[in-house]
């Protein structure tokens, strides 16, 4: 476990060498917010209803996926470049998991992210955007448990496109389709209650809602007690189904080197 714990470290730390980055983030994110606060605000009229949900009720999911999909970033190309690169070879000689290694490095992405970009954006949007508390602490604890594991649910499916670079020379049309699915499915750019029933229903069945519209409906209180229950269950279930269909393309991916290697 020390060993992953450090993997974590390296990763924060080398997040910190590229600061600019991190000072361009913040603003992206910042300016992010308020450019859809405004669009939103065009759409309500200021106070203004649309189809019966209150303008600061939209702000509010606006801005906690906006938040979200500020920690929600991952090194897309870790796996590819190692396999480019035939440094795969050596990570898989060490006496870790390589898989355990992945995870651990985008975990330390993510509390940097948390820590640099997530908290003056937060602050950001409880003084001056206002956004709306969550209705209770447990609601809140609710909440930050639903989130972690709406990362977790992404991270498995990263994960499965990731491997496919054992197969493939270039993935970079595999992660844009997957994170254009992401964005319109999971309610990251726009409420799923917008949506379709028909779309509406099915997003609900899928991996992508449980990632960004979930927690933040969790958060507005727009579940009841025992369906938060049903929808965290939900998410769990489809963190293990992505995950053993990942640990079985790992399997696979390590006879595919084994015979390429000799």
């Amino acid at each position: 476990m020390r060993t992953y714990v450090e993997f974590a470290k390296k990763a924060i730390q080398n997040n910190i060498v590229y600061r600019v980055n991190s000072y361009a983030g913040i603003i992206n994110t910042i300016v992010m917010i308020f450019v859809n606060i405004a669009i939103w605000r065009a759409i309500y009229e200021e106070e203004a209803t649309l189809e019966g949900l209150q303008f600061r009720l939209v702000i509010t999911y606006i801005v906690l996926s906006f938040l979200m999909q500020s920690i929600f970033v991952m090194d897309e190309y870790l796996i590819q470049y190692k396999v480019r690169s035939g440094s795969i070879s050596t990570d898989m000689l060490r006496p870790i998991s390589f898989l355990g290694y992945v995870f651990s490095h985008n975990i330390g992405v993510m509390l940097f992210r948390i820590i640099i970009q997530l908290t003056p954006a937060l602050l950001v949007a409880i003084f001056f955007v206002k956004i709306l508390p969550p209705f209770s602490p447990l609601i809140a604890l609710y909440f930050a448990i639903s989130v972690l594991l709406g990362y977790l649910v992404l991270y498995s499916i990263n994960l499965v496109v990731w491997l496919t670079s054992f197969w493939y020379f270039e993935i970079f049309s595999f992660i844009t389709i997957k994170d254009a699915a992401v964005m319109i499915l999971s309610g990251a750019l726009l409420p799923i209650w917008f949506m379709p029933n028909w779309l509406y229903n099915l997003v609900q069945i899928t991996p992508f809602g449980s990632i960004y519209s979930v927690p933040i409906s969790i958060y507005l209180g727009q579940l009841p007690e025992t369906e938060i229950y049903t929808k965290i269950l939900l998410q769990i279930i489809w963190i293990i189904v992505f995950q053993v269909i990942g640990r079985l393309l790992w399997h696979c991916a390590q006879k595919r080197i084994v015979v390429q290697g000799g």
